[in-house]
């Protein structure tokens, strides 16, 4: 398990997320963008992500830009809901940039604050992985403030 501290959370990976992640990572000049949900448990200011969900034929990816089927996810997030005793929930969101260390773009942020907006959470906040070639960047939106972290492979 890797750990971040981000804002006033410690962020917990779990080493399978980050390798299913990095399984995406736009290595070939043509390679679309990929996607999917980050689901965890909390436990006071410890945030455990233990699962991620992979692109599905029904999502939306090109280069640049990956949108991610609501259904689909929707039916995941219930699922693990339902299996971990009501405990596993939506932390947030994961997609790949062709680029070493990603920002975020200004969809990206929208994306995120749409989340936020626009969905029951269970947490005051929303978690994300923009997985780049040599690190990824975690991030929280928390309905005023994101906060970035960068972090190196």
């Amino acid at each position: 398990m890797k750990s971040f501290i981000l804002d006033t959370l410690n962020i917990h990976l779990e080493e399978q997320v980050l390798e299913i992640i990095s399984n995406y990572k736009q290595v070939k000049s043509k390679q679309p963008e990929s996607g999917g949900i980050l689901l965890g448990q909390i436990r006071g200011k410890d945030v455990y992500v233990l699962k991620v969900s992979t692109p599905s034929t029904f999502d939306s990816a090109s280069r640049y830009g990956f949108e991610r089927d609501k259904r689909i996810a929707q039916v995941i997030i219930n699922y693990e809901f339902d299996n971990s005793g009501k405990k596993t929930i939506y932390l947030g969101e994961w997609h790949t940039h062709p680029e070493n260390i990603p920002s975020p773009s200004r969809q990206d942020k929208q994306m995120i604050k749409d989340q936020f907006t626009f969905n029951e959470l269970n947490e005051p906040f929303v978690l994300f992985i923009i997985m780049g070639l040599k690190g990824f960047l975690l991030g929280k939106y928390d309905g005023k403030n994101y906060t970035f972290l960068e972090c190196k492979e």
